[in-house]
Order: structure tokens, then C-alpha cells, then sequence
């Protein structure tokens, strides 16, 4: 996991930060508000005490002083813990010609021994006083509920704007990607619970999309690459050799899907000796720079063979410009056949190529393989590389032919994984000197099914004036 995934660790949920610690708060609150109240209580309680005894006093020593009277009033009693009955009521006490709303406490002592009735004492407190207690309990209640809830709300505001700081920098990293500035990293380091998922999420988001354009881009240039390469090896098609004497020269490459491995087949005939050359090729790296190296050859080559040159000699001077040219570890392999179709002599030439030319001998019926000697063109630019070719001289004659293609082909396998091999090759090698390319080339594609396969090329030169009579007897 990369590390600031694991920097970002999610703990806690936001829902459960929140509940925990608006709880913690609320609690602490409300324990400084009920401790508060407690006291608040206590203080109001003993003011309203006093005063409601100052004025008890007062009152009671007027109204007795003006012989008060009290008539009508309904008491309820009281019992004191000290043995006092005190009877409570509430109403109008005359003095004089007004009457006044007081509360009424007349305190007796029991009647002990039934002797005479029970002595009372009246005393008088204003209606007010409890109105006033009830007025300063509620203020105090008031008072400190506010404060309870105002404490709350600072505390979800406190939380809110911590949970919206990272969701508000992470908005503004999206807006930044959104852009066009992918590289800009998540910032939400004090991220928690769902909002650090977020984070998360958002980042590897990012990342997908990042590593989707990267491979939306590398598919636009590979298509690109393949379509450059696919143009380069249409546009350097063979020459139409005229058949003469019966003798007939056909190419063929089976192309791959994607950019291919560049193999390539070339013809030409020299107009000035009829001397026609041939040859199938296949570059060391595969894609656009493989086309390159192949456009490259297939010119040094086409130069040098037009020229007049011998085939060795043409293949020795095309290697010492390829080797001047190309960067190290780069080179191609070639095989190639010149031969004058009205004598029917020839030569061939290998120049690292690793499959051999398929030779069909028509008096006797048998096919051999001809594999000269030479290191690929590239490596060397002096007398190793030159010392190395080996040239095969050769005899056509009515009916022969020969056969060359790309090193790739013996590796190419069907849907059951089964290579096609040497014999595969030589297979088909017969059906293309049988009944030509393009019969070999339908064999091969029902051989390989749905499978994929490299860049294929195919020279077939063989004489028709016999090779129909004749049948292939053995493979070499």
C-alpha cells in the first residue's frame, strides 16, 4: 500500500467523533451547569429566606399592631417537625376599612390534657414574596440552559469546521486536477473517518485516470506506429518481374495486427542483364525503428544490386553502410537469391538469416535446404563480416524452384499451442511451389485460426514449364 495510504489510515467515523465528543462536551456542560444551577439555587433559596422572614416579621408586627382581623379564610394545616400544628391560608386581612392579600400562618402548640383550647399564633407574609422567588428560580433556569446550548452549538461549529477544512482542500486539489494538473496530490492530512475514505478514493481515482490517459496515449502512438509502419512496407512493394523462359518470381508478407516485427521481401530485375535478385528480411527490433532498419537495407541493397554488382559484393557493401549507420545492438538479417532466367544460373546469399532456402530439385523430385554462411548485416563493418559470406552457386532448370521465408514462421503456433516447425514450414513450402503463394499463405492462416503472429515474409521462384508434371518426392 503506497504510504500516504497508509499515513491516512481512516480510524474513528465521523458520525461517531461527532456523537463522542459533543457527548463529552454536553457532559462536562452540563455537570458545570447543573453545579451552577445547584448553587444558584442555594443562594437564591437563602436571599428569598431572609427576605421572606424580614418580611414576615414586619407584617405579622403591623397587622398585630392594628389588630388585624381575619375573617372567612380557609386554613389547611401543617404539621412542623416540632410538634407544631401550623394551619395555612390565604386571603384578604382587615385593617381598618382596607383589606389586605397576605398568607396566614397560625402556629399552636397540641392541646395537652384537653384543658382549654390550644393557644395560636398568627403570622403574616406578603402574596408576592413566593411570586418573586418563582421569578428569580426561572431567570436562573433561563440563564443557564442558554448557556448550555450556546456552549453546544460553538462545539458543533468547532466540529463542523473541522470536518469541512480537509472536504474544502480536497475541492480545491479536484479543481486543480480537473485542470489538467494531475500530479497535484490529495491534501487532506487531518482527514478522519469517511473524509480520509474520501481522500483515499479520490487519490486512487486520480491515479486510475492518470494510468488510463497513459495507456489511451501509448495505444494512440502504437496505432500511430503501426499505421506508419504499415504505410512504409506498402508504399515498398516489389517490382512486377515479368515472366520469362517460365521462370516467375512472386512475394508475399503476411502482416501481423499491431506494429509488427517489420519483416520484409523485395524483387527486382536489372533490365540491362535481366538479372533477377531477390530476398526476404527480418530486423533485429520490431515497431518503427524496425521499418526504419528495413527501409534502410531494402535501399542499400536495391542500390548496390542495380548497380550490377555481384550478390556478395552487394550484400558486403550494404552491411558496411548499415553498419556506419545503425546504433549498436541493431541489425538485419537477409536471405538472398540472383539468378539470370535465360541460362538459369544463380548464386544465394545468407547474411545472419537462421531459415534456410527451401530448394525443389525437379529431375529428381526432392527438396533440400540451403543455408550458406554470413553474420547479419550491422555487426561488422570490416573482413569479419566479409570473410564470413558464403556464396551458393546454383543451376536452375526446367520445373525448379525455391523457397524463402521469414525465421518467425517455424515459431508460429495454432489454437492447440503446437509450433509449426521446420516440417510445417517445408509443408507449405510444397503447397507454394505446388500452387503458389497465395495458396500457401490460405493454408498457413487456417493452420494459425484466431492466433496471433509476427510479420511473415515469402519469395517463391520457381519454372512452370515442367514443375506441374513432376512431384515432390522427399524433403531434405
Amino acid at each position: 500500500m503506497p504510504e500516504e495510504y497508509v499515513r491516512r489510515k481512516p480510524g474513528m467515523g465521523i458520525a461517531s467523533r461527532f456523537a463522542l465528543g459533543l457527548g463529552l462536551v454536553a457532559s462536562v456542560v452540563a455537570v458545570a451547569a447543573s453545579l451552577l444551577l445547584l448553587n444558584g439555587i442555594e443562594e437564591i433559596g437563602g436571599t428569598i429566606t431572609t427576605a421572606a422572614q424580614v418580611e414576615m416579621a414586619s407584617e405579622t408586627t403591623r397587622l398585630n399592631a392594628l389588630n388585624a382581623e381575619r375573617p372567612g379564610i380557609p386554613y389547611y394545616p401543617r404539621h412542623a417537625d416540632s410538634g407544631l400544628v401550623v394551619k395555612v391560608g390565604k386571603g384578604k386581612v382587615d385593617v381598618d376599612v382596607d383589606g389586605e392579600d397576605k398568607i396566614i400562618f397560625l402556629a399552636s402548640l397540641a392541646n395537652q390534657g384537653g384543658q382549654g383550647p390550644a393557644m395560636s399564633e398568627a403570622f403574616y407574609a406578603p402574596l408576592d414574596s413566593m411570586a418573586s422567588a418563582s421569578t428569580k428560580m426561572i431567570i436562573l433556569v433561563v440563564l443557564v440552559f442558554a448557556a448550555f446550548v450556546l456552549i453546544v452549538v460553538i462545539m458543533a461549529l468547532i466540529t463542523a469546521k473541522r470536518i469541512t477544512r480537509p472536504l474544502n482542500e480536497m475541492v480545491g486539489d479536484v479543481l486543480k486536477i480537473s485542470r489538467g494538473h494531475v500530479d497535484t496530490s490529495i491534501s487532506a492530512e487531518n482527514a478522519v473517518g469517511e473524509v480520509a475514505h474520501l481522500a483515499i478514493a479520490i487519490e486512487r481515482m486520480v491515479d486510475d485516470l492518470v494510468e488510463s490517459q497513459e495507456q489511451a496515449q501509448a495505444l494512440v502512438d502504437s496505432l500511430s506506429e503501426t499505421a506508419n509502419l504499415r504505410d512504409v512496407q506498402r508504399r515498398l512493394r516489389p517490382m512486377d518481374i515479368p515472366v520469362v523462359n517460365n521462370w516467375e518470381v512472386s512475394t508475399s508478407v503476411l502482416e501481423a495486427e499491431g506494429p509488427g516485427t517489420g519483416d520484409f521481401v523485395d524483387a527486382m530485375r536489372d533490365d540491362e542483364d535481366g538479372f533477377v535478385t531477390a530476398w526476404v528480411g527480418a530486423p533485429s527490433i520490431s515497431g518503427l525503428a524496425g521499418a526504419l532498419i528495413m527501409t534502410m537495407t531494402r535501399s542499400y541493397l536495391r542500390v548496390r544490386s542495380l548497380s550490377g554488382m555481384a550478390l556478395a559484393e552487394s550484400i558486403d557493401a550494404a552491411n558496411f553502410a548499415l553498419h556506419r549507420d545503425l546504433a549498436k545492438g541493431m541489425y538485419c538479417t537477409v536471405m538472398a537469391a540472383r539468378f539470370n532466367p535465360q541460362t538459369g544460373e544463380g548464386e544465394i546469399v545468407s547474411a545472419g538469416h537462421q531459415s534456410p532456402a527451401v530448394r525443389f530439385d525437379a529431375a529428381s523430385g526432392e527438396m533440400r535446404t540451403l543455408q550458406p554462411n554470413g553474420i547479419a548485416l550491422g555487426f561488422d563493418g570490416g573482413p569479419i563480416f566479409r570473410n564470413s559470406v558464403e556464396t551458393l552457386q546454383l543451376q536452375l532448370k526446367d520445373g525448379d524452384a525455391m523457397f524463402m521465408y521469414s525465421p518467425r514462421a517455424t515459431a508460429c503456433e495454432n489454437a492447440a499451442g503446437k509450433e509449426l516447425g521446420e516440417k510445417g514450414v517445408y509443408a507449405l513450402a510444397k503447397i507454394a511451389i505446388d500452387s503458389g503463394l497465395e495458396a500457401m499463405q490460405a493454408k498457413l492462416l487456417q493452420y494459425l485460426g484466431d492466433n496471433a503472429h509476427p510479420d511473415l515474409g515469402f519469395v517463391l521462384i520457381r519454372n512452370t514449364k515442367t514443375n506441374e508434371n513432376k512431384s515432390i518426392s522427399k524433403t531434405h
